[in-house]
């Protein structure tokens, strides 16, 4: 019983520090100017819904889905669960994508010389304009 409580207990947790991550602002930060929208992700509010939904599914499955006594809503129930998972993903690679898009269009503009804002992730030695 205290190994299942722990293992619950772990999973909320690892789900809700997974929500707060995804939801944090990324590191890039885009100059305004230039990239009015950059910042802008929606489906990162969505992702970190999804992982808060799939850890209290995850620990209301384990302590409420039976095998034995319903099968059917057992399977249904853990179909639900991989289809999060799978659009999680998603999004992940969404994100990715995304993410290095804008890394490239920024170093593209520091080569350039037409990005005046100091980036904080990268580049900033080589965004000073003489």
């Amino acid at each position: 019983m205290i190994p299942k409580f722990l293992m619950s207990a772990a999973v909320l947790f690892t789900g809700f520090a997974c929500a707060w991550f995804y939801l944090r602002r990324p590191a890039i930060r885009p100059n305004r100017a230039t990239h009015p929208f950059a910042g802008e992700r929606p489906w990162r509010r969505v992702g970190a819904a999804i992982c808060l939904l799939l850890s209290v599914m995850f620990v209301a499955g384990v302590y409420a889905v039976d095998i034995p006594d319903r099968p059917v809503p057992y399977a249904i129930y853990w179909i639900i669960m991989l289809g999060l998972v799978v659009w999680l993903f998603a999004l992940a690679i969404r994100d990715v994508k995304y993410t290095r898009k804008l890394i490239q269009r920024w170093r593209r503009d520091i080569a350039e010389g037409t990005d005046d804002a100091p980036c904080r992730s990268f580049g900033a030695a080589e965004n000073k304009n003489p």
